[in-house]
């Protein structure tokens, strides 16, 4: 008895310590974001650099605040004639996994948690591409006190659902992000030789579904694939076309591939929803995560992919996600992908970080705390003394 309410006591304060860890390590952040706008105005080379390595702490921050209320192993496989063997590789050092990711890339994936973004955004982090994510939210988002002004730093796409607005809005992040890759854009800094210029990589992460897998979003698939005299689809959401074509039309000159991420969660059913068991909550309060992530990825060159044909596109589109339900069917059953040995690499590792950074993720917080009451009982003493 006294041994599980000790347990509870430990697994309170894990979480109330990763709640204000959370709460400083954001507001330190978006300080340091701040201080970067207003220190390197005029330097925007610089100041990008800084944002961009804003970007890249505020993963660490979620993978460490993961790693110590909720760890999951990872189990990556790839499909070998499109991702050479050798491209995901075992960390040794921190139990986790290192890769070789193109620098400017598209990643689409199904989408069925909340969290499904947190460890595509790690995959970038394993190929040092932490601080060159893009990604879309809702419009609303962007409202959040302080939070919002963070993402908006971090040049996060943020949509309308009207395709009018969003459509210009996509155009020019697409534009600027394209241009800077190539080296000739509004970051690029020429060298005296004014030959060479700073490219700047980039990996857009796409959810094509559009929202999580539930019970009444695939109702309303369901309704949208009969209208269209589409197969239904068991374990994924029918794709929507026009944003993910509309994304590679305008990086086609930069995007050197485009990776195919089919994501999977044990402790998950064929009949069941993730949404359900791994809700915001129950992960990052209660601890409750998937004891294994399994994602499978493959790659498909931007030549492979015809963008230019709506048509074609679309049945490209459909068959991949048609190959994806297939693959989860497999999934559902048998716990893994299963996938033949002989066509495809595997690599298991925690997901998390270098010890080094996780420690300066824990403990400049802590100090800022520290600091900040210092400070207060500090001045406080001045008064009554």
């Amino acid at each position: 008895m006294l041994g599980l309410v000790l347990h509870r006591f430990i697994k309170l304060a894990i979480t109330i310590a990763s709640v204000i860890i959370f709460i400083l390590s954001s507001l330190s952040i978006v300080g340091y974001q701040f201080i970067a706008n207003i220190v390197w105005k005029d330097e925007v080379v610089r100041r990008q650099t800084h944002l961009d390595r804003s970007k890249k702490i505020f993963i660490l921050l979620l993978v460490t605040i993961l790693r110590i209320v909720a760890p999951s192993r990872i189990r990556i496989t790839t499909e070998n004639k499109s991702i050479a063997k050798g491209t995901f590789m075992r960390d040794v050092q921190t139990g986790g996994i290192t890769s070789k990711l193109a620098r400017n890339s598209v990643i689409i994936s199904n989408h069925q948690i909340y969290t499904d973004w947190v460890f595509l955004w790690w995959l970038t982090y394993t190929g040092n591409l932490a601080g060159n994510v893009y990604i879309m939210l809702k419009k609303s988002l962007e409202s959040i006190p302080i939070m919002g002004y963070g993402m908006k730093n971090y040049k996060f796409i943020f949509m309308n659902r009207r395709w009018e607005k969003d459509k210009v809005n996509m155009a020019n992040r697409f534009e600027e992000m394209d241009l800077n890759a190539r080296g000739i854009g509004s970051l690029a800094q020429k060298t005296n030789s004014e030959i060479s210029q700073i490219h700047w990589p980039y990996s857009l992460i796409l959810f094509p579904e559009g929202t999580n897998l539930s019970a009444n979003t695939r109702s309303k698939s369901d309704f949208y694939a009969e209208k269209i005299n589409r197969t239904f689809l068991k374990n994924v959401l029918l794709p929507r076309i026009t944003g993910l074509r509309f994304s590679l039309l305008c990086l086609r000159e930069s995007c050197e591939v485009v990776y195919d991420a089919t994501i999977g969660y044990s402790g998950v059913k064929k009949d069941e929803y993730g949404q359900d068991i791994y809700r915001l909550g129950n992960i990052f309060l209660r601890g409750q995560a998937p004891k294994i992530v399994d994602i499978h990825l493959r790659a498909f060159k931007l030549s492979e992919i015809p963008i230019d044909d709506d048509e074609m596109f679309t049945e490209w589109l459909f068959r991949v996600w048609r190959e994806k339900d297939e693959l989860l069917d497999t999934f559902y059953a048998k716990g893994s992908f299963d996938l033949d040995p002989d066509l495809n690499h595997t690599v298991v590792g925690w997901c998390t970080i270098k010890t080094s950074e996780m420690l300066l993720i824990v403990t400049l917080p802590l100090l800022l705390a520290f600091m900040v009451v210092y400070s207060i009982s500090k001045h406080f003493l001045r008064i009554f003394t």
